[in-house]
C-alpha cells in the first residue's frame, strides 16, 4: 500500500523539520516543506498530496487560511491546521475553509497521528458520499417519471427535469418550499384540494396512490391530469 503523501506548510524552519521528522517516523511520506502559501500552491500544481498540514501565520502575500481556501477550491485536498493561534477571530476565519482538523502547537505525536488518520477517513467518506449523490442525480435525470423528494417536514429538496416540466417550477425555485405549494392537486369534479399524499406517507408509513380524476395545477395555472 502506497504511503500517504503529506505537504507541510510552516513558516518556522526548525518547527517544519521537527514536523517532517515526526511524520516520517509515523510512516507518512513528506513530499515537500514550504514556508509560504505561494510555494505550496506551485508544488501542488505538479504533485498532488493526499493531505496538507498548514500553519496559519505564513510568510508572503497570502496566509495559511487563504492558501487552504485556494487548495480546497482548486484541488479538493483535505487540510489540517497546525498552528499556535487559537483566538476566536482566527478560529472563525479558519472554519470558513472547512478544515479536516485543527491542532494547537505544541502537539503530541499521537495527537498528530490521530488527527491525520481521522481527516483521511472523513475525506474518503465525503468522496464516497459525493459519488453517491452524483449517481443519484444522474439516475433521476435519466428516468421518465417525475420525481420530487422532500425532507420530513415535506419541504422540497430535489426535483428531476420531468417534475420541473410538469409543475412549471425549477429545482432552484422550489428548493425548501412546502410540497403543497408546488405539487397542487385538486379533484376534477369537486375542484376541492386533495390532501397531500406525502403527509399521509410520512404519518402512516404506507404507500399512497392518487384517486382517479385528480388534476395537477402547475405554476402557470394549467390543469394537468
Amino acid at each position: 500500500m502506497a504511503e500517504t503523501k503529506i505537504l507541510v506548510v510552516e513558516d518556522s524552519s526548525i518547527v517544519a523539520l521537527d514536523i517532517k521528522h515526526c511524520l516520517t517516523g509515523l510512516g507518512y511520506e513528506v513530499i515537500g516543506v514550504h514556508s509560504t502559501g505561494t510555494a505550496a500552491l506551485q508544488q501542488i500544481q505538479t504533485i498532488l498530496p493526499d493531505l496538507v498540514l498548514m500553519d496559519i501565520n505564513l510568510k508572503g502575500k497570502i496566509d495559511g487560511i487563504e492558501t487552504a481556501q485556494r487548495i480546497q477550491e482548486l484541488y479538493s485536498i483535505p487540510v489540517i491546521y497546525l498552528t499556535a493561534y487559537s483566538d476566536q477571530e482566527t478560529l472563525k476565519r479558519a472554519k470558513i475553509t472547512e478544515p479536516f482538523g485543527y491542532i494547537i502547537k505544541p502537539f503530541e505525536e499521537r495527537e498528530l497521528n490521530t488527527t491525520i488518520e481521522m481527516a483521511l477517513y472523513r475525506y474518503k467518506m465525503s468522496k464516497k458520499l459525493q459519488e453517491s449523490e452524483k449517481w443519484l442525480a444522474t439516475t433521476l435525470r435519466s428516468i421518465g417519471d417525475a420525481v420530487i423528494a422532500t425532507d420530513r417536514d415535506i419541504r422540497i429538496k430535489l426535483m428531476n427535469p420531468v417534475a420541473e416540466r410538469l409543475t412549471g417550477w425549477t429545482q432552484e425555485e422550489a428548493a425548501d418550499m412546502e410540497l403543497e405549494q408546488v405539487f397542487k392537486i385538486i379533484n376534477e369534479s369537486t375542484r376541492k384540494p386533495v390532501s397531500s399524499p406525502a403527509r399521509k406517507v410520512l404519518q402512516e408509513g404506507t404507500v399512497v396512490g392518487l384517486a382517479n380524476h385528480t388534476l395537477l395545477l402547475n405554476k402557470n395555472g394549467e390543469e394537468i391530469p
